[in-house]
């Protein structure tokens, strides 16, 4: 059998998208659909990757060159992220989903037990959508020519990093991980999305930047402030920049992604989200004053308020450690959580340099967080963090914070 990978009119998309999204969970399914309507109705429409791969054979739509989308076999759904430069594209693209269209004919036998898991929202035997049927050989054969014919046209675009995130249970689909094997990705990460009330967070009822000391400790604690970061002078980008990479040494949250993606490259990411606050980078310096030079740093994001009905984009997602390791970003953001008194903050990013470690500077910096959302009138904030990231964790634990949604972090370079 001979297939052609074409890339389609979003007009087909609505025809395409019950079929391709029937097999994700109900909340992966909406995180698609969301990321989906906020492009087409805040970005250039041409930025929406939309790839069918139909089978060749003679027929009407061949002559005229149009794809059938009731005809196709598979899809694969990109967005090409914003650039920070209006007359340049971007060089990051995200996946919303790729999958077959129809029935797949593969024995299941020789599976691990725990591999063998279907989707209660997945089409059965009887649906219509599962009479034809495509063969194990024929499904690798239409991946490989979907990944060659996508790499090819994201490198005519400019396109050299591609991210994909899926719901964790969607590791062990054999499905999901044949598309993601047969497409080139790596995982780089399992994340898990964290929410808090800024007023359990803070320690109540201590000075704004001075933590509460153990009146038996020998040795002074250090203890830190926010210096905003000076946009206006290109040294102090620059030095901030470098700053960021120095907190990276050591890293315990998504160390992979360094394999990607330069520091600048991830800033720059961070500067293209909707929730993009300048005002909210910070240096983190000792308070007491005795050096002036920084001790980490820290970046957040200002969400809007609920009653917008605010969702975030892939560009906005990243994971953040508040302990001994800092974080890189990735790609799609969990719903933040209700609050009618105020925006939303995101803990984007913040680390420390390896030589400040293991001083509990950590918990003062989600501390300094809370404090900043209070300034701005908000009730809680958002973060993201590497399920490996222990120390990380039993902060965040500390501090009451709970668990919003875990999602697989999937990357590719694209050569």
């Amino acid at each position: 059998m001979s297939f052609k990978i074409e890339r389609a009119s979003l007009k087909h998309l609505q025809a395409v998208l019950p079929r391709l999204l029937s097999k994700l969970s109900i909340g992966r399914a909406q995180i698609a659909l969301e990321h989906l309507r906020s492009h087409l109705e805040n970005r250039p429409h041409n930025e929406i990757l939309f790839y069918l791969a139909q089978e060749q054979k003679e027929s009407a739509s061949e002559a005229t060159g149009q794809a059938d989308a009731s005809a196709s076999l598979a899809a694969i759904i990109a967005i090409q992220q914003p650039s920070l430069e209006e007359a340049a594209s971007s060089d990051v693209a995200t996946i919303v989903h790729a999958d077959f269209l129809v029935g797949r004919e593969c024995s299941i036998a020789n599976l691990p037990k725990n591999n063998i898991q279907r989707s209660e929202s997945a089409p059965t035997d009887s649906d219509p959508t599962t009479q034809h049927l495509i063969k194990s050989a024929d499904q690798v054969h239409v991946i490989m020519q979907m990944r060659n014919h996508l790499d090819r046209e994201l490198k005519d675009l400019g396109i050299r990093f591609v991210q994909w995130a899926t719901d964790v249970t969607d590791q062990i689909e054999r499905s999901t991980q044949q598309w993601h094997e047969g497409l080139g990705f790596k995982k780089i990460a399992t994340l898990d999305y964290l929410s808090g009330n800024v007023h359990a967070t803070e320690e109540v009822g201590l000075p704004s930047s001075i933590p509460q000391r153990n009146p038996e400790d020998h040795e002074t604690q250090v203890v830190i402030e926010l210096r905003p970061v000076s946009w206006d002078h290109a040294a102090s980008r620059r030095a901030f920049t470098k700053l960021v990479e120095a907190t990276y040494s050591g890293t315990l949250d998504c160390p992979r992604l360094a394999q990607y993606r330069t520091t600048s490259e991830t800033l720059r990411g961070y500067q293209t989200a909707a929730s993009f606050a300048p005002e909210l980078w910070f240096e983190v310096v000792d308070a007491s004053g005795k050096t002036n030079m920084p001790l980490g740093c820290m970046i957040l994001a200002k969400h809007q308020e609920s009653h917008d009905n605010t969702h975030t984009t892939d560009t906005d997602r990243h994971s953040a450690q508040a302990s001994d390791t800092p974080t890189e970003e990735t790609e799609s953001d969990p719903q933040p959580p209700s609050s009618s008194e105020g925006p939303v903050i995101e803990i984007v990013y913040m680390g420390l340099l390896p030589e400040t470690r293991g001083q509990g500077l950590g918990r003062q910096l989600v501390d300094q967080a809370a404090r900043v959302a209070i300034n701005l009138g908000g009730t809680r904030f958002i973060l993201g963090v590497d399920r490996a990231n222990q120390p990380a964790r039993n902060i965040y634990n500390a501090k009451g914070m709970t668990r919003l949604l875990s999602e697989a972090i999937w990357a590719k370079q694209v050569k």
